[in-house]
Parts: structure tokens; C-alpha cells; sequence
């Protein structure tokens, strides 16, 4: 079963960040935009195939995945890079990741609920709620005031049902998540610490092991979450991220009427900084769920 859990976890996140990066890469293209690379994990290269003028690669390292265009980590004058292209069609490059991940969200719940499952409960307030709609029975409260959940009833639409309230929860989740990643710095700050609940990819993977023997539907519900927390945390305006590239590209924007540049040397070590953040972070995040999982 542990082999079994960590074929479903690896599957997930290439599938993920596939339609991730095939967003960049179908926007590019449409674009005018020459794209080099299109590679799937990272690290060193163990295959690639060179179709057109794209190579396509597999790495070693089987998380994550990016695709490299002309221009776009240097300056080129080459009128197919990405740094010769218009700034809309750039914007529109940076934001195309994201909008593939909602998409993949949209569809996968879209499917769920029109299979059936059991209702996305994130708080408290929604577990009343939803005992109180007849979807929820719980125990009755232990010697310390624990309720367990005893049976969760299953949702089920036909469609377009079931799309119109894949919408609705995918905009409620991404609230949700929006207040989790704006929790991360104020509790870092305030107890040096991190948010109770938040995993990195050994976290996420115990909680795929856990989903898999609940069957297909389960682990379809996970990849819709999972889809929706990358789209949102990708929009953060955080430096390596589309959401920091976005907004250098927004100050462009409103610096454009000036006749102002932004230094590109800059802005690329500015999102270097923030790619090794990103990594110290993970690093933290990783450790986290080593601790828990011991403890």
C-alpha cells in the first residue's frame, strides 16, 4: 500500500504541475514566444527529445517542473524572446500557469460531485453547518467536549449542477487558502513557529497514503485541493513565483506612460532571492513534517 501511495502522490503532482506548465508553454507558443524547454521534475536531465525547436525533458528529481523560453531569465533582442514580446502577451504567459490550475480544480470537483462525495469542511463553523443540513452526524461530547464525526452523508449533482457548485467551491476554498498563506508570516513572527495544518511534500504525502484506501473519488478530491493551493499560493506576490513576476510586470505597467525601465539584472536577482527563500522554506516546511509524523 505505501508503494501504492506514493505512485498516487507522485502522479498527482506531475499531473499537476503538467497542466501547470503546459499553460506557459501553450500561452508562448500562441505568443509568438520561443520556447527552448519544456521539462517535467527537475535536477538532471535522464531523457529529452528534441521535437520542432522545443526539447522536451524528464529529470531526476520527479517534483516540480518549468518551461524555459528565449529570453526570459536574460536579455535577448531576438524579436521571438520573452523579453522582446509585448507586455500583455507576457502578463498573459505569467498568469496562464495559474489559470490551468483552476481550471484543473473546476473540472476535478466537477467530477467528484457528480460521482458524489463527502462535503470540504475547513472549519468548525462548517462542521455546524453541515451537521445542521443533515450531512454530518456526530457523537455526543466525551468527558473533555470531543464530538467525533460518525458518517458524513455524500453531495451529488447532475450536471451542470455539479459544475455550477464546483464553482461555488472553488471560490470559497480559495478564500479559505488566501487566510492559511497570509497566516504563515504572522505566526512565523509571533511564535517562531509554523501554522498548524500546513504541509510540504513528505506532509502531503502521509495525507495521500491516507486518502488512497477511500478509492478513486478520494484522491480525486485531493488533486482538485491540492490544484487550487498551487494556483493560489503561485499568484502570492512573492519573487520566483508567477504572482512576483506579475507584478514587476504590473509596475512596468504604470511605469510604461514614464518611459521607465525596470533593470532587468534586478529583477532577476530579486526573484533569485526569492527562488532561495522559497527553497529555505520548503527545507522548513519538509522538517516540519518530519517532526509531526515522528511525534
Amino acid at each position: 500500500m505505501v508503494l501504492i501511495s506514493l505512485l498516487v502522490f507522485v502522479v498527482i503532482f506531475s499531473f499537476l504541475i503538467l497542466i501547470h506548465e503546459f499553460g506557459h508553454f501553450y500561452v508562448a507558443r500562441k505568443s509568438g514566444i520561443k520556447v527552448e524547454e519544456f521539462g517535467l521534475g527537475l535536477g538532471k536531465k535522464i531523457w529529452g527529445k528534441k521535437i520542432g525547436e522545443t526539447e522536451y525533458t524528464l529529470n531526476a528529481v520527479p517534483f516540480g517542473g518549468f518551461v524555459r523560453m528565449l529570453g526570459e531569465e536574460e536579455n535577448s533582442k531576438d524579436p521571438r524572446s520573452f523579453s522582446s514580446a509585448a507586455l500583455w502577451k507576457r502578463m498573459a504567459v505569467t498568469l496562464a500557469g495559474v489559470f490551468m490550475n483552476f481550471i484543473g480544480t473546476i473540472v476535478l470537483l466537477t467530477i467528484v460531485f457528480t460521482a458524489g462525495a463527502t462535503p470540504i469542511i475547513t472549519s468548525q463553523a462548517e462542521l455546524s453547518a453541515a451537521e445542521e443540513a443533515g450531512l454530518v452526524e456526530m457523537s455526543e461530547p466525551d468527558e473533555e467536549g470531543r464530538r467525533k464525526i460518525i458518517t458524513m452523508e455524500k453531495i451529488r449533482y447532475g450536471f451542470p449542477q455539479s459544475f455550477l457548485f464546483s464553482l461555488h467551491e472553488t471560490k470559497r476554498l480559495t478564500g479559505v487558502i488566501l487566510e492559511k498563506a497570509i497566516e504563515i508570516p504572522r505566526k512565523l513572527v509571533q511564535t517562531g513557529s509554523l501554522p498548524e495544518g500546513l504541509a510540504g511534500p513528505v506532509g502531503i504525502a502521509d495525507v495521500t497514503h491516507q486518502v488512497v484506501p477511500s478509492g478513486f473519488i478520494a484522491i480525486l478530491k485531493l488533486a482538485a485541493l491540492l490544484s487550487l493551493s498551487l494556483a493560489v499560493m503561485n499568484l502570492l506576490p512573492i519573487p520566483a513565483l508567477d504572482g512576483g513576476r506579475l507584478l514587476f510586470q504590473l509596475v512596468e505597467l504604470v511605469l510604461k506612460p514614464l518611459k521607465v525601465k525596470i533593470n532587468e539584472s534586478l529583477e532577476n536577482a530579486v526573484h533569485l532571492g526569492g527562488y532561495v527563500l522559497l527553497m529555505l522554506f520548503l527545507v522548513a516546511v519538509t522538517w516540519n513534517d518530519i517532526v509531526n509524523l515522528i511525534s
